[in-house]
């Protein structure tokens, strides 16, 4: 499993911007290079993400991530806003599914085939 610590990379309190999203690429790459079959991004000190920003994280780990694995499970831990439907959405543009299995965790997984 690998964790990244998104406040110690990016030390706003608010994520906005694509180009935020494009920091956080080399620790993605490391958390991936393990063949890891768990990603945990802890939002800690976070306390904002736009839906631009998450939508170019998960580009960014697909990107790292190489060809697609299966079970492979991204975990947002401490997100700083609740799971709407604009994140849903973008779940679903990647493919993925968005749910939160915790008060407080998202899990990002591949969404079942149609």
């Amino acid at each position: 499993m690998g964790s990244v610590k998104i406040y110690d990379i990016i030390p706003k309190r608010a994520l906005v911007t694509r180009e935020s999203a494009r920091l956080v690429r080399d620790s993605l790459a490391a958390a991936v290079a393990d063949r890891a079959s768990e990603v945990i991004l802890d939002f800690s000190g976070v306390e904002a993400v736009t839906p631009s920003f998450v939508d170019e994280l998960i580009t960014v780990l697909g990107e790292t991530a190489g060809p697609k694995k299966t079970n492979f499970r991204i975990v947002f831990l401490n997100p700083p806003t609740r799971l709407s439907e604009k994140f849903l959405a973008i779940g679903r543009g990647h493919g993925l599914r968005i749910s939160e299995s915790d008060p407080g965790t998202w899990t990002i997984t591949e969404a079942p085939a149609a």
